[in-house]
């Protein structure tokens, strides 16, 4: 008797969990709003019988469970993967309403994810991005929220790529963390292309051409607001490689290059003899310097201070001998500080004097008489 009960009971947990529901249940279903038994059996019905009103039904079905969750104060785990599964449906895919619910549960639910530091977040955010790899609007939203976590080591880029390549990006590359990220990247690839690179080429295939105005104006800020040593040159070449620099912005970088950490190479002795020709125009000398004294927040001298004594020697004795006024007008703005002579919000503009002024190679490049007056000043 026992076992005939254990059979009855076997095949009637069988029999409910075979138990498949036609359209017309799915009909009632829907116009009872009972969303979630609709959607755990809406692909019950075979896909000859999905008609235009079964997609009507999921649609709508889909639209009242994402508000419901949605509606909650934490979106939960359960509740996110269900709706990722949702996703994989057809007519869910291409649903513009609910692929827009589906970008807000998943983005709130990485929210508290990130915050968490769960191991497993970064996985979620590819996969979630990955069935959708193409929008955008979506890519930007990613990258801002994994920017503001950054102990969660997820990158943004992967993001920001296709954002930057639409034509969107015209309004993307305006905001701060974008072009941070974005200056990041054409770092990263100025140095692997090298100095054959073609870097024209590689910011075709970055950005979009609607964010070219966003990307040169922050190269020209850049060229003269250096945030590392790095950001004047990359500003330069960027703005360089689409035919953007006039003689004025050249005459300045070459010549700031020089005063600040040359190394040999192509563009030293493009610096090198940029200042030799600069030698025999002064009115372009005075430019560069009126650019220099305005522009800058310090006089650029890292070469002053130099541990490389042979180059030290060379550069500055080519400035005596090409570009007097810089070395003239940097030596006056060090003794002046050092008087307590004008204003210096920014601090000692001449942050190598002390170095320069104490060397050997003072006295062969400057008269005595500044070298007395720097020696008076600071024993004030």
């Amino acid at each position: 008797m026992r076992a005939f009960l254990l059979f009855i009971s076997v095949m009637y947990v069988t029999t409910a969990s075979a138990v498949t529901y036609t359209l017309e249940d799915l009909d009632v279903l829907a116009r009872q709003n009972a969303f979630a038994e609709f959607l755990d059996h809406a692909l019950d019905v075979r896909p000859s019988e999905r008609s235009e009103k079964w997609d009507e039904m999921v649609s709508r079905m889909a639209k009242s469970y994402s508000d419901a969750v949605l509606n909650e104060s934490t979106i939960e785990t359960r509740h996110f993967h269900k709706t990722e599964s949702l996703y994989l449906w057809p007519t869910l895919k291409k649903d513009d309403v609910f692929r827009l619910r589906r970008q807000e549960i998943g983005l709130r639910f990485f929210k508290s994810c990130l915050k968490s530091a769960s191991p497993s977040c970064w996985q979620e955010v590819k996969a979630f991005w990955e069935k959708d790899p193409n929008d955008p609007d979506l890519g930007l939203k990613l990258s801002e929220l994994v920017e503001n976590y950054p102990s969660a080591s997820i990158p943004a880029w992967p993001f920001l790529e296709v954002a930057l390549k639409s034509p969107l990006s015209e309004f993307y590359c305006k905001r701060p963390f974008v072009m941070k990220n974005l200056w990041d990247k054409m770092g990263i690839d100025y140095v692997r292309l090298g100095p054959e690179g073609d870097l024209l080429k590689k910011i075709d295939q970055t950005v979009h051409p609607d964010c070219l105005p966003s990307l040169n104006a922050e190269a020209r800020k850049r060229l003269h607001y250096p945030r590392t040593p790095e950001d004047r040159e990359l500003g330069f070449r960027i703005l360089e490689s689409q035919g953007k620099v006039d003689q004025k912005t050249t005459d300045f970088f070459y010549t700031v290059y020089l005063l600040e950490h040359p190394s040999q190479g192509e563009l030293f002795n493009y610096s090198w003899n940029r200042l030799k020709e600069l030698g025999a125009k002064e009115p372009r000398r005075e430019t560069v310097l009126r650019t220099i004294r305005t522009d800058l927040k310090a006089l650029p001298d890292d070469i002053f201070g130099s541990i490389d004594q042979v180059k030290r020697k060379a550069v500055i004795t080519h400035f005596k001998n090409n570009f007097p006024e810089y070395l003239d007008f940097y030596v006056n703005q060090c003794i002046q500080f050092y008087q307590g002579k004008g204003s210096y919000p920014n601090g000692n503009p001449t942050l190598n004097c002390q170095t320069f002024m104490s060397s050997e190679i003072a006295p062969a490049v400057l008269p005595q008489e500044k070298i007395d007056q720097y020696l008076k000043a600071k024993k004030i």
